[in-house]
């Protein structure tokens, strides 16, 4: 079943903005997820919930993340990622692969401690791997907000550097979270 993330953004001025999307596809237990161009956190809530639903299957045998076509990824992606690499290793005792050919991107998957749960390759991809792009969820403020608050959750437990980094915005984003909740069930009552 294919799922597509199309992005697309738009500056104040109006103007298009390049953007990215993730790809994905999966055989005989082994999940594919491509990141092409600026990946960033609207790609979050997709994936995330894939991730979710890729967790609860029994005959998951690998994962491989690739990142040969990226050229930006933002905190709360990588965030997502580490997820998927905590989850692998806890609920299937798997160690997912994660390639990288743009020796930025693979620099800051390792300053963020991805590579404690990821094995990253240098590697030139072959381009007869199909994916399909991941269908865009309807992204809500709530929703958004919960993914970001989680993937950042997740970069802290990596590492103490990560800790100290995003602790602030953890602790915040947490308060608007909670804001929320709290408008919801005023709302509701």
């Amino acid at each position: 079943m294919p799922y597509v993330i199309i992005l697309e953004s738009f500056s104040a001025n109006g103007i298009y903005m390049s953007t990215g999307h993730v790809e994905y596809a999966s055989l005989d237990g082994t999940h594919i997820f491509k990141l092409i161009g600026e990946v960033r956190a609207q790609s979050c809530i997709s994936l995330d919930k894939l991730l979710n639903r890729i967790e609860q299957q029994s005959n998951v045998v690998g994962a491989i993340v690739d990142l040969t076509q990226t050229i930006f990824i933002d905190s709360t992606v990588l965030g997502i990622l580490a997820k998927l690499g905590l989850k692998l290793k806890q609920a299937h005792n798997i160690q997912a692969v994660m390639l990288s050919t743009n020796p930025d991107i693979t620099t800051l998957a390792n300053s963020m401690g991805l590579g404690q749960v990821f094995v990253i390759l240098n590697y030139c991809g072959d381009p007869s791997v199909c994916t399909r792009e991941l269908m865009e969820e309807h992204v809500t403020n709530s929703s958004m907000l919960t993914t970001v608050l989680e993937a950042h959750k997740t970069l802290m437990k990596l590492n103490e550097n990560n800790q100290n980094m995003f602790e602030p915005l953890v602790k915040q984003l947490q308060k608007e979270q909670d804001n929320l909740e709290q408008a919801s069930h005023q709302q509701n009552a």
